[in-house]
């Protein structure tokens, strides 16, 4: 886990170097603490929303789609009431590997670059 946070903290640096420099074609720090704030905000919405759908949060609406169109379908209830089915309704849980370091990492850089930037502005 201590890798993988590593390795997502640095791949951010290094990208909020490159681009920074690509952008304004030379490296300014606060361009630099700019971008840097810019990439870990998104690092941490990604993560939040991960988490977001992680927790469950859309099951209910799901469930409710699920059984609205189920209900409003005549034939495909025809079918089941002669066939004797009933589809299980039981929400679905997607469970996301990069969770908790895409949050860590976005955080710890948010932190780190409104710090630096404290010092600067």
């Amino acid at each position: 886990m201590f890798l993988l946070n590593f390795l997502i903290i640095s791949g951010i640096l290094l990208i909020s170097v490159i681009y920074s420099y690509l952008e304004h074609n030379s490296f300014n720090q606060l361009l630099w603490i700019d971008t840097l704030f810019n990439f870990s905000l998104i690092l941490t919405v990604i993560g939040s929303i991960m988490l977001v759908i992680q927790g469950g949060f859309f099951s209910a609406i799901i469930k409710s789609f699920k059984m609205f169109f189920q209900k409003t379908n005549r034939v495909e209830r025809v079918i089941e009431e002669i066939e004797g089915k009933k589809e299980n309704l039981s929400p679905y849980k997607l469970t996301f590997k990069l969770t908790f370091p895409f949050l860590f990492s976005g955080i710890l850089l948010l932190l780190f670059s409104i710090l630096f930037s404290w010092n600067f502005y």
